[in-house]
């Protein structure tokens, strides 16, 4: 139920869109040394930055609204931006608070699984509930407060998540110098030379995975495919494949993998594109030309211990180095396959598999417990802006304050004003 004084009013009556066309940067050789932002209403907000000094945003603030998706960013900075993918709303009037029909705009959930623009045909028709301005000012102020301690929260969250990372990576580092089975070695090993551990190319100690020979396939029969997409890179494994006969496979599909079998994507090797085979299904599985495929000869690496060594840094580091390229820049094969591994005695590689899986046994528990406070935070987020809008965030004593303030009247007062500003305007 709308609280009284307040009244519906559609975004067209608050906003006015300016298509970004005259924006658009016209060169993305950015440099973070340059001066003004070139943005994107989507995740990524701040594209790079520019040192083109003509047509340049500057009548602020507005909110950049992408058409197709219908992500929303606040923005009082001047900027250019990199598409015409997106709307440039401006308040229709001096009384219009920007920043109150951005958060509002934050509650509005909309299917957009449509390939189409959504400002004029849908968006812009919506309705939002409009406060007196005082009120609105205080809605603003109490969302920001209230974010202000989440963001916090958050921050902490995310700090800790990457404290995981960095005991990730000691863990590993322990296993594959020693470290982590020195008493297990001295209690299991016999010989001093036993007790040595060889180190050889990984190409040395891994089968060779044949590239699919079409002739040798029905191809009527179904395969799963898997490119970088299936792939979950923080938590290394694979979660999505699609289903082929293979006469409709892409080209791209080059090999068949087996359970143990480790993906390594070969581009960009810094985001750790990278899983092990683990189901039974995969056995039936083709994957494209962008994994390298690692395959550890049975009597000299356990697999396990492979997965492991592909996701330290002390292998990546390496391979980040030697990438070239510049919009995928990627390593060949033979880069992943000349790197040098390790070689403890298979029981010793059981073992130090062991030994990490009980560690970062621990980091995945706490792992999952920090994502799902993160959810709950978001879920505060939302839970906020739908008090706000319901009339329900303001104490009374805020609620009688405002009614003091000079410039309260009832919405529906300043929304005729504003229509009447907007129809002068056009």
């Amino acid at each position: 139920m709308m609280r009284e004084n307040w009244i519906e009013g559609k975004l067209e009556d608050l906003l006015n869109y300016i298509q970004p066309t005259n924006y658009i940067v016209e060169s993305t050789a950015y440099n973070d040394n340059y001066k003004t932002p070139v943005l994107t209403a989507g995740k990524t907000f701040i594209l790079g930055y520019t040192d083109e000094e003509n047509n340049v945003f500057a009548t602020l603030p507005v909110i950049i609204f992408d058409d197709f998706t219908t992500s929303t960013k606040y923005v009082n900075f001047k900027f250019k931006v990199k598409s015409s993918a997106m709307k440039i709303l401006a308040p229709s009037s001096e009384e219009v608070n920007v920043k109150y029909v951005y958060y509002h705009m934050q509650t509005i959930r909309h299917n957009v699984d449509t390939h189409k623009r959504y400002w004029i045909s849908i968006f812009s028709k919506l309705n939002i509930a409009i406060a007196p301005l005082p009120e609105q000012r205080a809605i603003v102020a109490k969302i920001e407060e209230s974010f202000s301690k989440l963001d916090s929260g958050i921050e902490s969250l995310k700090k800790a998540k990457e404290q995981l990372e960095i005991y990730r990576q000691a863990v590993l580092k322990a296993a594959f110098e020693g470290k982590l089975t020195r008493k297990w070695r001295e209690k299991n090993i016999c010989t001093e030379m036993q007790n040595e551990w060889m180190r050889r190319k990984l190409g040395d100690v891994c089968d060779k995975v044949e590239k699919i020979n079409k002739k040798n396939l029905d191809k009527h029969k179904q395969f799963f495919y898997i490119d970088i997409g299936s792939i979950d890179n923080e938590i290394y494994k694979i979660i999505s494949h699609k289903v082929y006969k293979w006469e409709d496979a892409p080209s791209r599909a080059q090999q068949i993998i087996k359970i143990g079998d480790v993906l390594f994507s070969t581009v960009r090797t810094y985001l750790k594109n990278i899983a092990q085979v683990t189901d039974s299904i995969h056995n039936n599985q083709i994957c494209s030309s962008g994994f390298t495929v690692i395959r550890g000869i049975e009597k000299l690496l356990d697999p396990k211990f492979i997965f492991y060594f592909t996701i330290y840094e002390g292998f990546l580091q390496p391979l980040n180095k030697l990438q070239t390229g510049s919009s995928y820049p990627a390593v060949r094969d033979k880069d992943v396959f000349e790197q040098i591994i390790p070689l403890p005695l298979l029981k010793e590689q059981n073992q130090i598999v062991q030994e990490i899986e009980s560690r970062l046994s621990v980091c995945e528990n706490i792992e999952a417990n920090i994502e799902e406070a993160l959810e709950k935070a978001e879920a505060l987020r939302q839970s906020i802006l739908k008090k706000a809008f319901e009339g329900k965030l303001l104490s009374k004593e805020v609620l009688e304050a405002c009614r003091q303030e000079d410039d309260w009247e009832p919405a529906a007062e300043l929304l005729k004003r504003i229509k009447e500003d907007n129809k002068e305007v056009n």
